[in-house]
């Protein structure tokens, strides 16, 4: 009788233990909830069903038997990747990342067979090292935290947290390096900057020693994630000595801007110095200033390029040459049509600035290639017709257009030739260029104005309006009926 009691209670306790190596604290005390995860774990994700269809709440057998279909899926973009070539990553990719979302979605109760964990933690392993391969280290991580908490660990998994975890300090030193390299592009001063520069590019070549060791002493230096990190390193030095020079490049282009800039001064005379009206004397003055500025300053670049003649490219100092060779040549064509005095005055006023075309563009205007700087003109106590000249330069086969705009509507007539004299008009019997069919407003264009006119001088002729004043200007468009429409 005793030993029937003993027997009694030692089966009570085996079951006991039995019921408590099955069951698992899910937080939810529903007996059908626990039966099936028991069932999950111990038996296989399908053998849940037959408990879990057995809950009352609606909601809540709906989201546990979903759990089946989660595993299921995960399951299959598991099992696609086994006739899918090495070589095409972007399917491996995609498995891998679509068996990681679904996993990740079970309850954490829920155990995924051996077998599984196996496979998924091969696949992901491989992903991992493709992915530091591309130099994707960030994504890389992820996957393998991912990969991790879902798997657990294997050989393969292991290895590439080692190859993740030395690609991230390799990524952490770049980082680092083009960091301090973009601060020291934000230095104002120049020599500040440069010096700024230099001292990362001198940390650079510590940086390679440091990475040259971390991956000679690493198991994985070897693998195609790290070796790609490491070369990808190499490149730091070369992408921030590209910065440097932008820097040098940009100072020069600095000293075409001010070149430009000059080219485009307005001039300062005594006399009533407005639109025009200034003295033959005061206009040839105005460009012997511009031409001597230019000189001294295309003098500070050469002094520059000297100073940097590492660092400054022949190429860049070529064009600013060549431009300043160019305005030169204008400059030299404007002196000689202002010396020769008899016949500017008998052309009737002069615009100022003198020459204009899309080499001046305004500064800071959002199409300063579609239109030039104004030639700009004004007068008051006007009795009758006026006229006007200036000069254009377009280059050769530009099909650029002259536009003369008033701010009232008189009707403007714009020659080939010279208009001091209305009789002289009628009796050469003079072209006018205006395209009237093109006219906006108060604008009168001569498209493509290059071909029309015959040299680089142009004149045009205000007829009289209805007040004695008047004011306008003339510029140079890349298409003036494209920026019309």
């Amino acid at each position: 009788m005793r030993f029937k009691k003993v027997a009694t209670v030692l089966v009570s306790m085996a079951a006991l233990v039995f019921s408590s190596c099955l069951s698992t604290d899910v937080g939810d005390k529903d007996p059908a909830v626990g039966r099936g995860i028991n069932a999950w774990n111990s038996r296989g994700p399908e053998s849940a069903r037959a408990y879990w269809v057995e809950i009352e709440d609606s909601a809540k057998q709906k989201k546990y038997l979903s759990y089946i279909d989660l595993f299921n899926a995960g399951n299959a973009a598991l099992d696609s990747t086994d006739s899918v070539k090495a070589t095409n990553e972007g399917k491996l990719l995609s498995a891998c990342n679509t068996a990681l979302a679904k996993f990740s979605a079970l309850d954490k109760a829920l155990n995924l067979p051996a077998n599984v964990k196996e496979k998924g933690a091969n696949l992901t392993a491989d992903r991992i090292d493709n992915l530091l391969t591309a130099g994707k280290v960030n994504e890389a991580k992820k996957m393998y935290k991912t990969a991790v908490e879902i798997y657990g660990s294997n050989s393969k998994l292991d290895e590439a947290g080692k190859e993740v975890d030395v690609c991230n300090k390799i990524a952490s030193k770049r980082a680092s390096l083009l960091d301090q390299a973009n601060k020291a592009n934000e230095i104002e001063d120049f020599d500040a900057k440069v010096a700024a520069f230099h001292e990362v590019l001198a940390k650079c070549t510590a940086a390679e020693s440091e990475v040259n060791t971390l991956v000679a002493n690493s198991p994985v230096g070897k693998t195609n994630g790290v070796a790609a990190n490491a070369r990808g390193f190499k490149k730091v030095r070369q992408d921030i000595a590209i910065q440097l020079e932008g820097v040098f490049r940009d100072k020069v282009y600095d000293y075409k801007d001010k070149i430009g800039e000059e080219f485009a001064r307005q001039p300062e005379g005594t006399g009533s110095g407005k639109n025009g009206s200034f003295t033959l004397e005061e206009i040839l003055a105005h460009y012997e200033s511009v031409e001597k500025n230019i000189d001294t300053i295309y003098a500070e670049l050469l002094d520059f390029a000297e100073k940097h003649n590492k660092n400054v490219s022949q190429d860049v100092i070529d064009d600013v040459t060549a431009q300043k060779n160019d305005l030169h040549a204008k400059i030299a064509q404007i002196n000689r049509e202002i010396a020769n005095k008899k016949e500017i005055e008998s052309r009737g006023k002069t615009v100022m600035p003198l020459m204009i075309g899309l080499f001046n563009a305004q500064p800071g205007s959002t199409a300063e290639s579609q239109k030039s700087r104004p030639a700009k003109f004004s007068a008051k106590g006007v009795k009758g017709d006026e006229y006007w000249w200036g000069m254009v330069s377009i280059p050769k086969g530009q099909m650029n257009d002259l536009v003369i705009t008033l701010k009232d509507n008189r009707t403007v007539r714009v020659f080939n030739e010279n208009t001091k004299s209305g009789k002289l008009i009628e009796k050469n019997n003079l072209q006018d260029l205006v395209s009237r069919s093109s006219r906006v407003g108060n604008s009168w264009p001569v498209l493509n104005a290059g071909s029309q006119l015959k040299g680089q001088n142009y004149f045009f002729e205000i007829q009289k309006g209805k007040t004695d004043s008047y004011s306008g200007e003339v510029v140079v468009y890349s298409s003036f009926i494209t920026r019309m429409r």
